[in-house]
């Protein structure tokens, strides 16, 4: 079994080292239990220190591009159209897979290759890496994401190959085309598996996009859930419309 784990990379040269030494560690991990991994840089001309980190750690990757994207979806889907592996999946350049969270992984998908969509819980990290707080994931559905929570479970995830080959590509989203893909996944029926663990650290900090363009962030999810058939009058739109108000007047 082949995994692949795309490297969208612009900019983070405090953390990519981190992160670099992390995947270094999952590769060897994971075929001391069998399965390989393959690792797919794409930067987007970042700045000279990220340069430096890409040339340092350049051996471990089995391929590098670095040329200007159109945004992170961009990057990624450059990734998917290239990944060799039986499933994918991607991973930002401040974030890490937990090693044991991905051998635990392997082993429901070595058990179940039916599976088109896995994820797990996610351990959030701060700058310097200490733990902030574990989010336990929960069963995703159609009506849970639309209607009441459209938190997703991506970094640490990983999706089928030959099932988003027939799905197509992520959309044009900057910030939400995660949030869009799942949806599209369980639109085409997809099977979809919690795997109880943590799975990803993800980190929260100044510079991060979810944390640094919350507005820009809501509003497409707005629009996805809009467009996926969300109800008008629930959870999530009230809780949407509160979270525009505050960052568009009373942030300011």
């Amino acid at each position: 079994m082949k995994f692949s784990i795309i490297i969208p990379s612009y900019n983070q040269p405090q953390f990519i080292s981190e992160t670099f030494d992390n995947l270094k560690e999952l590769k060897f991990k994971a075929v001391q239990n069998g399965v390989s991994v393959e690792l797919l840089l794409f930067d987007s001309y970042s700045n000279e220190d990220v340069q430096k980190k890409i040339e340092e750690y350049k051996s471990i990757f089995d391929f590098v591009e670095i040329e200007k994207d159109n945004g992170q979806y961009d990057a990624i889907n450059k990734g998917i159209q290239r990944a060799t592996g039986d499933y994918w999946t991607w991973l930002n350049t401040d974030d890490k897979i937990d090693i044991n969270g991905f051998l635990q992984i392997v082993s429901i998908l070595k058990k179940d290759e039916s599976i088109d969509y896995i994820y797990g819980s996610i351990e959030h990290i701060d700058a310097k890496g200490k733990s902030i707080r574990k989010v336990k994931a929960k069963p995703l559905t159609s009506d849970s994401l639309l209607n009441s929570d459209p938190g997703i479970y991506q970094p640490g995830s990983f999706f089928k190959k030959k099932f988003t080959n027939k799905i197509g590509l992520l959309a044009n989203y900057n910030c939400c085309f995660d949030y869009e893909y799942v949806l599209r996944i369980l639109k085409n029926q997809g099977k979809l598996v919690l795997c109880e663990t943590i799975v990803s650290q993800f980190r929260i900090h100044n510079q991060s996009k979810t944390g640094s363009i919350i507005t820009a962030f809501v509003e497409e999810q707005i629009e996805i859930s809009r467009k996926y058939g969300r109800k008008v009058l629930s959870k999530h739109s009230f809780i949407s419309m509160l979270r525009l108000i505050k960052h568009r007047y009373l942030m300011k």
